[in-house]
């Protein structure tokens, strides 16, 4: 089971995932995420994965940060306590570490 929550402030939308995802039950959210990416046309986003169980490699943050990059706009995951995706996206500890790095953009 995975649920979210969606917060956008000061330009940035956070997006808080809590659960267990795996590549069944990420499309449950992912035409939400998406949809909300495009029509509001977000830069930037910060996915926090402190309350997430991640099983398996999944295609929604990929995707995601895909859609940002077309928005000339850049994607952050934080919380990842296993360094899961650490090889392969921008990385903070916490959302307010987030925060501070797109207060440089």
């Amino acid at each position: 089971m995975i649920d979210y929550s969606i917060e956008f402030t000061k330009g940035i939308l956070f997006i808080r995932l809590c659960g267990v995802l795996n590549r069944f039950n990420e499309k449950d959210i992912q035409n939400d995420i998406f949809e909300i990416i495009k029509s509001a046309g977000i830069r930037y986003l910060v996915y926090n994965l402190e309350d997430l169980t991640l099983e398996e490699d999944v295609e929604l943050f990929y995707l995601s940060e895909y859609l940002i990059k077309e928005n000339d706009g850049k994607m952050i995951i934080c919380g990842d306590k296993n360094n899961i995706l650490s090889d392969n996206f921008d990385n903070t500890i916490d959302e307010l570490s987030a925060l501070k790095v797109f207060e440089t953009c």
